[in-house]
């Protein structure tokens, strides 16, 4: 939970008023998704930012219907009203085309009786001659601090930032927030809608700071929670739940586009599965992505609470076996935020992963094992057909390159299988880590 602090800062406003564009242009990249349909926040997406000799965290915020009417839109007036008493400053948004509006008087005196230290940033200001008729029409709410910008062309951004600076009464000596961006280690959360990502991430922060609702694809946004745990920083990524068509009217592509490149940056990606359903054709394309990128991959069946377990757990882990055959030794975890079943393993191993995975082995180390094997009947049948091999640099996951003799020896899948398991026993690498292996004819 974020105590009281000077160096959060907090954009709020009602919907569809600029904030998540504000947010992006402060940033400068894209970071939360921005569309022209209102309420497409619904999680508070909170990061690190340096401007000038100033660093502070800054957060995007859902909508905020003062008259909500539904659980979601409670649940985020809440949220926000919580963190606006937390932030050292709150950047309140309001829209000049659309003028000043009864919702966003309600706003101000919510944050008014949160004691809020408020700058109004009157949003979609396109024209210089605009200016003083935006002012005019809210200067009704006597706040103090007022920046007109437009968002969209980037105009009046670095004002806002400078203004958001001189509050934060920068002479006062300050611990630079860490960047966790560049620091710490990323664990990618992904998953078909609804499949219990949003529930896991609160569950281990034991707080609500992602909304879950039992409707799928309430969380749009991949959003960066950032935890200590045992002493790593850990960044918790929170994808949009991935599926074939979405139902919201926006372009799916760009939820879908999002969620797959956070994959790309991820260190390790677990891909979260309902195990109260099928395994489904759209969970087997979303693994078979995640091993075309040659990320580091685990499995979660998530809400084990609601399992029937009757026919017992040996034979379920066999079926679910018999299901993956094609990710044979990407390791799984049953889990339930519910009962807190595994919810700390899941870090545990990816943090064994993690560490496991930069191991290098010394080519001198490798023939040399090689050479070893060619001896041993147990391995000779498949190492005598190898020449040389390395470890391969700048790979996301270990992997090992091997070169045959002069007739181009062809590996079955048995004989990938054997040389990974051979490899990962003569070298302690972990059984939940995975080993890629490659080979090709040998030439001189």
């Amino acid at each position: 939970m974020i105590k009281k602090n000077d160096f959060f800062v907090i954009l709020i406003g009602r919907p569809n008023v600029g904030k998540s564009t504000i947010f992006n242009k402060i940033l400068g990249k894209t970071s939360a998704l921005s569309s022209k349909i209102a309420g497409t926040t619904l999680d508070l997406n909170i990061k690190d930012v340096s401007y000038g000799e100033a660093d502070f965290l800054i957060s995007d915020s859902g909508g905020f219907n003062i008259s909500p009417a539904t659980e979601i839109e409670r649940k985020i007036k809440e949220k926000v009203l919580e963190y606006s008493k937390k932030a050292g400053v709150v950047l309140f948004v309001v829209d000049y085309k659309s003028g000043f509006v009864p919702e966003d008087k309600e706003i101000y005196l919510n944050l008014i009786k949160n004691e809020a230290n408020i700058i109004l940033i009157v949003n979609k200001v396109d024209s210089l001659k605009d200016v003083g008729n935006a002012l005019a029409e809210f200067s009704n709410l006597g706040i103090k601090e007022n920046i007109t910008i437009s968002a969209e062309r980037g105009i009046g951004i670095d004002e806002v930032l400078e203004g958001v600076a001189k509050e934060m009464n920068l002479k006062k000596p300050v611990k630079p927030i860490k960047n966790y961006e560049r620091d710490a280690f990323k664990i990618a959360i992904i998953g078909r809608p609804n499949s219990g990502k949003s529930t896991y991430i609160n569950s281990v922060l034991m707080e609500d700071l992602l909304f879950v609702d039992e409707k799928p694809n309430t969380t749009r946004d991949s959003i960066d929670t950032c935890i200590k745990y045992k002493g790593y920083s850990i960044t918790l990524i929170d994808t949009a739940g991935i599926r074939k068509k979405s139902k919201l009217d926006v372009n799916p592509a760009a939820f879908q586009g999002q969620s797959m490149s956070q994959i790309k940056r991820a260190d390790v990606t677990i891909v979260f599965i309902d195990v109260n359903g099928d395994i489904t054709r759209d969970d087997l394309s979303l693994l078979k992505r995640v091993v075309l990128e040659k990320k580091t991959l685990m499995i979660a069946f998530t809400k084990w609470d609601l399992k029937d377990k009757s026919d017992g757990v040996a034979e379920l882990r066999k079926d679910i076996l018999f299901e993956l055959k094609e990710f044979s030794g990407i390791p799984f975890i049953f889990i339930s935020s519910k009962i807190n079943k595994n919810l700390y393993k899941l870090l545990d191993l990816s943090i064994e992963i993690n560490d496991t995975k930069k191991m290098k082995i010394r080519t001198k180390d490798f023939n040399g094992f090689i050479e070893e094997a060619k001896t041993d009947s147990k391995n000779s049948r498949i190492y005598k057909h190898i020449n040389y091999g390395v470890q391969k640099e700048g790979e996301d996951i270990p992997t090992f390159l091997l070169f045959t003799g002069n007739k181009g020896k062809t590996f079955g899948m048995a004989d990938i299988k054997f040389l990974r398991n051979s490899i990962k026993e003569k070298f302690k690498i972990k059984s939940n880590v995975e080993v890629i292996i490659e080979y090709k004819k040998y030439t001189t």
